[in-house]
């Protein structure tokens, strides 16, 4: 390895092991480990990467993808089961609370142990004491133990020491959630302040705004391996599209999102149904469902209503994100538009299509003719996938300007405001 990064990685991994039951763990260690009672457990795996300095990685994946057990082995706090590291500096990190901390010590005792663990003498740290204290605004509390603070009051407490020891390299895991908002501000500060000081940062979040807006690499975690290795757009980018595996049953999510329906008691032979439906690039023959943002598309339904004077139906089609918010929809009795014929294809055009980046349900529902009931559910066999290269956020594009008029003036108050002013 060379030293001309702050964090170098190759082949990192980290198994555990796992027993069936208690008497396993006794059983093995009694034989001296002859007796092989366990599995290995990988939480993680050939994870490669380098860091200059200056440079911010996150880290993005589902819950026990590994991210915090890579945390972990970066910040010394357990030892990798194969590959290498080098990290470059000094090095802070502020993981779940306690780690790092002895809980029987008091606020004050474990600023000087944590500044020692890191390299600091006693004297530094007693030197730096009071900038911490103040920095973590615990008061009185700062002499009592800290298995009496809450999770704010310990996030406090390390993001304190961290902050003024001024580390080369800062480890963050999802702490931002507890703490109030005030703080929360104050530390998102300090952190801007280490990156513009050339420090390096890893960081952890399930936000991917955080992520794209502090990282510039960024690396998705899947079943404790690297999915995807890059700059954090299109990493984040690539995650939000992934499909989830949580997702079955679409006709209940479709009940869900969707307007209340009663089933039809008509016999099938008569019913109204769809035969087919598919995307398309608009005005084109390319059947596609893999698209950049902004692309347009068109969905191309075929159905057939053997008797549409007894009959008439009504078209809807939707497109739901994979947790089941309802992110787009329309219908042809909102639109005014009347479905006539026994058989035929219906198009809807969306020229300006504005999803963002991510993967998207396409269920196309055929309504009665007032739009209440439904005949039929009928879910597109291929999700839509949606890929951004911005940064924007949301799920939707927004069509929008910005304006600034310097001489407008304030409203009048009103109701409350205007008794009170």
């Amino acid at each position: 390895m060379t030293t001309k990064y702050s964090v170098e990685v190759e082949g990192l991994g980290k198994h555990y092991r796992a027993y069936e039951r208690p008497l396993d763990r006794v059983i093995e260690a009694c034989s001296l480990g002859r007796l092989k009672r366990h599995r290995e457990f990988w939480a993680l795996r050939n994870v490669d990467f380098r860091l200059a300095s200056g440079a911010s990685l996150g880290l993005i994946g589902a819950n026990g993808a590994g991210k915090s057990t890579l945390l972990k082995v970066l910040a010394g706090i357990t030892p990798p089961s194969e590959g290498r590291l080098r990290i470059n500096g000094r090095v802070a990190s502020l993981l779940e609370l306690g780690a790092g901390f002895h809980l029987d010590f008091t606020g004050r005792m474990n600023i000087v142990s944590n500044g020692v663990m890191m390299g600091f003498t006693r004297r530094e740290m007693e030197a730096k004491m009071d900038e911490i204290i103040e920095f973590a605004e615990l008061g009185d509390y700062i002499d009592q133990p800290v298995r009496t603070y809450s999770s704010g009051m310990g996030l406090r407490l390390g993001f304190a020491i961290a902050a003024v020891v001024d580390p080369d390299v800062l480890i963050i895991d999802e702490v931002f959630a507890v703490g109030d908002m005030y703080f929360q501000k104050k530390c998102v500060d300090k952190i801007y302040s280490f990156k513009q000081r050339g420090k390096t940062i890893l960081f952890c979040s399930h936000s991917l705004y955080d992520i794209r807006q502090l990282c510039d690499e960024a690396i998705w975690m899947r079943n404790g391996l690297p999915a995807a290795v890059g700059d954090s757009v299109t990493v984040t980018n690539e995650y939000s599209a992934y499909p989830r595996d949580h997702i079955h049953d679409y006709a209940a999510a479709i009940e869900a999102a969707l307007p209340d329906s009663t089933a039809s008691d008509l016999d099938p032979a008569v019913r109204p149904h769809v035969v087919d439906a598919r995307i398309y690039r608009m005005d084109t023959g390319e059947e596609t469902y893999d698209i950049e943002a902004g692309v347009p598309i068109e969905i191309r339904v075929w159905w057939r209503n053997p008797d549409p004077a007894r009959t008439p139906i009504q078209f809807g089609i939707g497109f739901l994100r994979q947790d089941m918010t309802l992110c787009a929809g329309t219908f042809t009795h909102f639109d005014g538009v009347e479905v006539q014929g026994r058989e035929g294809c219906a198009v809807l055009e969306w020229p300006n299509n504005t999803l963002l980046s991510g993967q998207f349900l396409v269920p196309v529902i055929v309504f009665d003719g007032s739009g209440v009931h439904r005949y039929e559910e009928h879910m597109l066999k291929t999700n839509l996938v949606v890929r951004s290269t911005t940064k924007e956020v949301g799920l939707v594009r927004m069509d929008h300007r910005w304006r600034f008029d310097m001489d407008r003036p304030l409203p009048e108050p009103q109701g409350d405001d205007a008794e009170g002013a």
